[in-house]
């Protein structure tokens, strides 16, 4: 028994570290386009590819560094 409860535990914190990217991405991509940056605009304000940037938003794993590069950007 102690081994399933172990394993539902974490299954809930990996599904909830995936529900906290998939928010993060849905921001990013609401902020950028309230901005009214292109991924293009973004990509050269933030020196990012825009298939970086692409990424991020659809909540591919990536640098964490990178989503602060596009969250400064989009102060």
């Amino acid at each position: 028994m102690w081994p399933a409860i172990k394993l539902e535990q974490e299954w809930k914190i990996y599904m909830d570290h995936v529900s906290n990217v998939a928010a993060s991405a849905t921001t990013l991509q609401k902020a950028r386009l309230a901005k009214g940056y292109s991924l293009e605009d973004l990509a050269l304000t933030t020196g990012l590819t825009m298939k970086e940037i692409d990424a991020a938003e659809r909540g591919v794993p990536f640098h964490e560094q990178h989503v602060e590069r596009i969250e400064h950007a989009l102060r």
